[in-house]
This record gives C-alpha cells, structure tokens and sequence, in this order.
C-alpha cells in the first residue's frame, strides 16, 4: 500500500529507459490505482509531482495502491510553458490551461478526482456530503457551493461521523462508503477560498465502515430561512428522489445499467425529503433530530 506520507523518492519512480513525451517529461512520475482505476502522473519537475502529491494525500486520506506502467489508463501530463502558463494534458488532450499556480494544480486535483470518480469499478459516486448518524448514513446530493460542506462540518461538530464532503460512494448494494478527504471549508477567509481541513481538527471523527444510507436529502440554502423546532420537509417518492439524484451521479453515462440498478437500491431503502434550509448551525441539530424520529436504527 502507497501511503500518504510525505513525499519523498520513494513514492517517485525513475523514467529511465523509458520513452518520453517529445522529451518533455524527463524526470519522474507518480504510478498509483483508486478504486479501480489506474492513473499515471508525469511533469517537467519533481516540485510539481510533489503539489500533486500533497493534494491527493489530502482525498485519498487511506493511501494509494501502486500501478504498474502497464496497467495506466489515464495519464496525466503537467508542464509549465516558457511564458510561465501552466498546462495540464489527459492522454495526450489538454484540458487546463493557467497561469496562478494555485488554481492549476487545485485544478488538476480536480480533475485526477473525477476521472477517477467516472470510471470507478463497480462502485457509483454522486456528488453528496455523507454523514453517518448511528450505524446510518444521510447523504445530501449538491453541486459546488451549495453549503454541503458547512452542513456537513456542522453535523460532524454534533457527534455525526464524516463520510465525505465531496462523493458518497456507493458499492453494487447501494450502501456508502467513508470517503474521508479533507472538508474544502468556504466563507472563512472569504466566500470563494477554499480552506482545507481534516475533520479531526474541527473536533470531529470520520466513519470507517460501510454503513446502509437511510435518508436522502435535498436541500436548497436561503439565508433568510429559520429552523423551526418541528420540521416537516416534503416527502418524496423513489421515482421522483432518483430524478433528483441523476444530475448528481458522475459515472451515469460510462455504466447506466449498473448506476441505475444501484440508485433503485438506494431510493428503494431510504427516506427522500426535499426542503429549503436556513444557515447550518441551526439546521444540523433540526436534521439530526428528524433522522432519529423518523429511522429504524434496528432495522438495516
């Protein structure tokens, strides 16, 4: 098992006798499998496989297993041009062109996490935060800055496990399991930076195993909304919760047959509700307190 430790040369291979790319990656590259799916990075410099390599330690919290040359699927090519733009290339295509530093290679994190997110074998990921709540999972599907993550650091601060503020991945049952990279908190330094933090030093724990996922929540952010002590969403039915959850389910269009047998597993199984929420301080202890009435915790 590849560990997320710091780096060093031991989680570099040499490119050696090896052919280069029009002899522009010459020095090192980073060979590792996630989920299934084999990923090769390469770049001009070590300095850039080791910014790469600071990120993915900050998702794939467990580690990395080692690819072999052979096996790579999706290579990943980093370069700086001579008028200091920073490029990035997916099998010889390229996808990302920028000149902040910070911004390409969040970017190209990016970018590693949903190809592998797309092509994960027998495993489905929506875009969701997850928390699990007694042996039970919540998960609530959104897109970018839609407050999933604050939501989600609120209920973890109250004693929920974190999951994830980024994928609930789902395997061939439909059950969720952890996910637990680091939260990418918004609107502490301003409404748009990005600050990464383990859930541990928010005074939290993440989740370990694979738990069942009993309720689905569709939730849209008003500031303006206030908690009420008794909270009633709207419920909604399997057939309508899986139109709400398709435009979340990144792998939808490379395996439909399998997504769509594992999404009528998990709406068959979990309560839908769909709401307007106000800020998350407020809501989490409403959402929690609605889950334990309304969940069979002896029931999986």
């Amino acid at each position: 098992m590849l560990r997320t430790e710091p780096f060093d040369s031991v989680h570099l291979i040499s490119m050696n006798g090896l052919p280069k790319r029009k002899d522009r990656f010459t020095e090192n590259h980073i060979r590792f499998q996630a989920y299934g799916v084999k990923v090769g990075i390469e770049a001009e410099k070590q300095s850039h496989l080791k910014e790469i390599y600071s990120r993915l330690g900050r998702v794939f919290t467990g580690g990395l297993k080692p690819a072999s040359e052979s096996e790579i699927e999706y290579r990943f090519f980093v370069e700086r041009t001579r008028g200091g733009v920073y490029e990035l290339y997916r099998n010889d295509e390229k996808t990302i062109e920028e000149s902040d530093k910070e911004i390409f290679f969040d970017s190209v994190e990016s970018q590693i996490r949903v190809t592998i997110a797309e092509f994960a074998r027998e495993k489905v990921f929506l875009h969701a935060g997850v928390i699990g709540w007694k042996g039970r999972a919540i998960i609530i599907p959104a897109t970018s800055y839609s407050g999933k993550t604050t939501l989600v650091a609120e209920l973890a601060k109250k004693g929920a496990l974190y999951y994830s503020d980024e994928y609930a991945v789902l395997d061939a049952d439909g059950n969720v399991e952890p996910f637990p990279k680091w939260l990418s908190l918004r609107g502490v330094i301003d409404d748009y930076t990005q600050l990464e933090c383990s859930v541990e030093s928010l005074g939290g724990a993440a989740g370990t195993e694979t738990i069942p996922v009993k309720m689905i929540l569709i939730a849209r952010y008003d500031k303006k909304k206030k908690s009420p002590q008794k909270w009633r969403p709207k419920r909604l039915s399997g057939g309508q919760g899986m139109m709400e959850i398709l435009p979340h389910t990144l792998p939808i269009r490379n395996k439909p047959e399998f997504v769509l047998k594992v999404l009528n597993k998990l709406v068959s199984r979990a309560i839908i509700v769909k709401t307007v929420r106000g800020e998350a301080k407020e809501f989490a202890e409403t959402l929690l307190n609605f889950f334990e009435h309304h969940t069979d915790f002896n029931n999986p």
